[in-house]
């Protein structure tokens, strides 16, 4: 899992109409990334630092492997809580639930 990764795409569910007029970043959907500029890098520094890469907008957190299969990730979106559902030399998926809200992120990653 450690190094960096293309991110693909980000699938979201679980924002309400309400979430949606506080900050009109919060929506749901599938949006499609790609470009050089979009990873997710995680860091295999003693911080142990992720660094999320969004077109170009960069945001560092913290990840904590827990098991085999999940680990936390503390980003600009609060604590989300992962679990793998798949993994391979070339490709990680996961979901993440943020903490104390409804909304899950289905992150798609290559490299």
């Amino acid at each position: 899992m450690l190094g960096r990764w293309t991110l693909n795409r980000i699938v979201t569910t679980g924002y309400t109409a309400e979430d949606t007029l506080k900050d009109p970043k919060k929506v749901n959907g599938d949006v499609k990334y790609g470009t050089t500029s979009d990873y997710v890098d995680y860091k295999s520094n003693n911080d142990d630092q992720v660094e999320l890469s969004l077109s170009g907008n960069r945001t560092i957190g913290t990840y904590a492997i827990i098991y085999s299969d999940q680990f936390t990730m503390d980003i600009n979106d609060g604590l989300n809580y992962c679990k793998i559902n798949s993994i391979s030399g070339s490709q990680l998926q996961f979901t993440a639930k943020i903490d104390k809200t409804n909304v899950t992120k289905v992150y798609y990653l290559s490299r």
